[in-house]
């Protein structure tokens, strides 16, 4: 399994704390989005974006701010997962919207750890396509099992990494 690097972009730490936990999952360095070069894109062939939503939808602002050397790296033989992390019971209409930025972003990229809705109620999320969100879900302050959650992602996505 090759190294991973995790970029996170939180406002209030629970994006880090996620990011933080997925972390430990994997050979990582992870990094707060603030921080964020071209050099540390170029670095990693595998590459975890944990972001959470904020306001009427919109991707976390640290993130929002690198969403230029985002467009500026080549991702053609990398591999990617996102992570979402919202509240689906404040932010029912808007539930991890914020992720689906990235996508026109990270052309060339192979995105894997798409996954099922799993108990999560919402109204709507632009990041539930197809039937499944792009990344994982995670409702840190609202679901209790989202560490059992996150495991069961990664154990889902190693083969990939």
């Amino acid at each position: 399994m090759a190294k991973v690097g995790i970029v996170y972009g939180s406002n209030a730490g629970d994006t880090k704390v996620v990011a933080e936990y997925i972390g430990q999952g994997f050979d990582s360095e992870v990094i707060d989005a603030k921080d964020l070069t071209i050099d540390f894109l170029i670095k990693y062939d595998k590459l975890i974006f944990a972001a959470s939503t904020h306001g009427h939808g919109e991707l976390q602002k640290d993130f929002r701010a690198k969403l230029d050397i985002i467009a500026e790296a080549e991702f053609g033989g990398k591999t990617l997962a996102l992570v979402g992390v919202g509240g689906q019971v404040k932010h029912p209409t808007t539930f991890l919207d914020g992720l689906v930025e990235f996508l026109p972003l990270i052309r060339g990229a192979k995105l894997v750890g798409a996954t099922d809705i799993d108990g999560y109620v919402f109204k709507n999320s632009l990041s539930f396509i197809n039937g499944k969100f792009i990344g994982l879900a995670i409702d840190y302050k609202n679901d209790k099992d989202w560490q059992a959650r996150a495991d069961k992602w990664i154990e889902s996505i190693k083969s990939e990494f």
